[in-house]
């Protein structure tokens, strides 16, 4: 009997030996948090799938501090409420969520009450800030000037309302970077350029953006449309069974069960955290009348436009950091 219980308090000293060792070792390869890269992400979370997609590689990766998440366009109370509830259940609350203005009764697609809602429907354990959108990306670009990467991903109403509010304050980012535009390709990889989505929805705004002053980095649907998430690559995610990976998961279902999303948002957080697997080009960007993005070789660079991504690279490191995440609420 005490040969039994000798070996049992061995394996006990051995299991904890070895998860001391892990977090020794996590501890030592995570960044410093000076060396971080400070962001705010503003999405139109709910209506695509891409935006959950790249809110849970935000928040999965050690790289990255994620200052705050704002919401644009529509329904910006709904979108708030999800990405509460997303934050909540992966031991996040600490994350502000600040709701920007409400554009619903802009026309019938702004009111849209998108499927994926229905996920944090009456959910109120964590709230939005007091704080809108745009006075919050401004006090903290104020706090922290030259360290705060702006990610946009969705139309851009908070970017101009911020441009109009405060012309100097975006200029105080340390980057501007938008999944926003087609330059020389369109969806499903088109040889003719479309009015994406982010810069129709809202033309006026799109071009006070594009003018502010501010150079932005454009990822496009030249790079944004060849990204997908095909089946095997979300089996694996089923697979998981993370609170991070179920969430992702639920989400598509909500969306669409059996499509491969086009994961256009996750490719713009791409590229703050891997550069290595982009090039880009200057070029002076401008948005016409109907919403479609322009590139005028005459006139000096304002941004930069991405023109090529490697594709296969992308999905197999977006792919380990969902799979080695471990968020959860204890």
């Amino acid at each position: 009997m005490f040969q039994i219980y000798w070996r049992i308090a061995c394996f006990v000293v051995l299991l904890m030996g070895v998860e001391l060792t892990a977090m020794a070792q996590s501890r030592s390869t995570a960044p410093a948090a000076k060396n971080r890269i400070k962001v705010i992400f503003d999405c139109d979370l709910g209506d695509d799938i891409d935006d959950a997609y790249a809110l849970a590689l935000l928040c999965a990766s050690p790289e990255l501090e994620v200052l705050g998440i704002t919401t644009c366009y529509g329904r910006t109370d709904d979108r708030a409420q999800l990405a509460c509830q997303m934050l909540y259940e992966w031991g996040l609350d600490s994350i502000p969520v600040a709701v920007g203005r409400d554009t619903r009764q802009t026309d019938e697609r702004a009111n849209w009450y998108a499927d994926q809602f229905y996920y944090a429907k009456g959910f109120t354990r964590k709230k939005p800030i007091s704080q809108s959108a745009v006075d919050f990306i401004r006090e903290q670009l104020r706090k922290y000037p030259g360290e705060v990467t702006v990610i946009s991903v969705g139309p851009v109403p908070n970017m101009a309302d911020l441009v109009k509010r405060d012309p100097g304050a975006l200029k105080l980012a340390k980057r501007v970077v938008a999944m926003f535009g087609s330059f020389s390709i369109g969806y499903n990889g088109s040889p003719t350029i479309d009015t994406e989505w982010n810069v129709r929805a809202d033309v006026a705004a799109s071009r006070q953006f594009v003018s502010s002053g501010v150079p932005i980095t454009y990822a496009g649907l030249d790079v944004t449309t060849f990204v997908k998430a095909d089946a095997v690559f979300r089996q694996k995610l089923l697979m998981r069974q993370s609170p991070l990976t179920s969430t992702l998961c639920g989400l598509q279902t909500l969306w669409a069960y059996d499509r491969d999303p086009v994961l256009y948002d996750a490719v713009a957080v791409g590229m703050v955290l891997w550069p290595d697997l982009f090039k880009t080009q200057p070029a002076h960007v401008t948005v016409d009348d109907k919403g479609y993005t322009r590139l005028n070789p005459q006139q000096p660079a304002n941004g930069d436009v991405a023109v090529y991504v490697n594709t296969p690279k992308f999905l197999e490191r977006l792919l380990r950091v969902y799979m080695n995440q471990n968020l959860r609420r204890f």
